[in-house]
């Protein structure tokens, strides 16, 4: 199945891209669509999406428009959606 990943800010910078089509398993998950991210970006992006980093902590997930917490990551994804990943912005 096909997925639509679009990268905000930080990592946009790291895979030079801020969107994508992705090529997935039909039954994958978010977790495991973060997983096929890390290795195809290498350590890059790793650093920001390990969930054990602090900055993996904070990263913003939203599957088809709805933000998913860190317990949420094992949310299958359907075939056609969009995965929006990045940094939320700070504010001052």
């Amino acid at each position: 199945m096909r997925v639509k990943v679009s990268y905000l800010s930080l990592l946009r910078d790291v895979t030079h891209v801020s969107e994508e089509f992705i090529d997935l398993p039909s039954g994958s998950t978010v977790k495991d669509l973060v997983a096929i991210l890390m290795k195809k970006y290498g350590e890059g992006l790793k650093s920001f999406l390990e969930p054990e980093t602090e900055m993996g902590q904070g990263i913003l997930v939203t599957l088809n428009g709805e933000l998913l917490s860190s317990n949420e990551m094992d949310k299958i994804i359907p075939e056609g959606s969009e995965v929006l990943i990045g940094i939320p912005p700070f504010g001052g």
